[in-house]
């Protein structure tokens, strides 16, 4: 699917850096869903860092759409997306569940229930791409959790805990050979994100791929299996 502008972004007519409102934001839509792409992405700079993160992230969101079933996958598509070239003080991808939130820290109230990619360049790491070829999923998921199942979601807390009870996750295999415990025993949302990204293509910790979620978390394989319908 080719990339097209839709429109302008509503936003309040006035920049206000102190409240993190650095820049008006231009509204595409890319492969199904609507993303909010900071001007500066769209010139045609020397570098093309612009061009290539957002066909980068044309790449991740065409991916998705193969893996995920029709049914969620539109519902996915409904979450928004927002890119910018180099926020300055945040660096990791992540999702903004509270506007509160955000005011408090003095950010754009209007990254509140968005995907945040702040620094668009990360797309094009070699480093990222091979720890986490499935990192926009993997925040989407977060925006689905919250905005379509609800984070409360009973069947993905009550397998969280049978998990935690069961010490599987405490030692595991990372990526890189090591011996870790697992991001997933970071909270019920983590644990969710990461499993998505086993269950349809390959985390970073252990279990990596879905034969081994299936094997080694039966009950996260079930839950994840009737919220995304069948991955194969």
């Amino acid at each position: 699917m080719t990339m097209n502008t839709t429109s302008s972004a509503d936003t309040p007519s006035l920049l206000d850096p102190d409240h993190g409102i650095r820049f008006h934001p231009v509204k595409k839509l890319i492969e199904g869903w609507t993303v909010f792409v900071e001007p500066i992405l769209l010139e045609d700079g020397e570098d093309l860092v612009g061009k290539k993160a957002l066909e980068m992230l044309r790449n991740h969101l065409q991916r998705i759409t193969i893996l995920i079933p029709p049914g969620p996958l539109k519902k996915m598509q409904g979450l928004e997306i927002w890119i910018e070239k180099d926020h300055p003080t945040l660096k990791s991808m992540q999702y903004h569940p509270s506007r509160g939130w955000l005011i408090q820290h003095s950010h754009d109230p209007r990254l509140a229930k968005k995907v945040h990619i702040p620094v668009a360049e990360n797309l094009l790491s070699r480093q990222q791409l091979l720890k986490h070829p499935m990192v926009v999923l993997h925040e989407l998921a977060h925006a689905y959790h919250d905005q379509v199942l609800g984070f409360e979601h009973p069947a993905i807390i009550k397998a969280f805990e049978v998990m935690k009870k069961s010490g599987s996750y405490e030692k595991v295999l990372l990526y890189t050979g090591q011996t870790v415990k697992h991001y997933g025993l970071s909270n019920h949302k983590e644990y969710f994100a990461e499993g998505t990204e086993a269950y349809f293509y390959r985390n970073d910790f252990f279990p990596f791929v879905r034969a081994e979620l299936k094997l080694h978390d039966p009950t996260l394989h079930e839950v994840l299996l009737d919220i995304w319908g069948p991955a194969r």
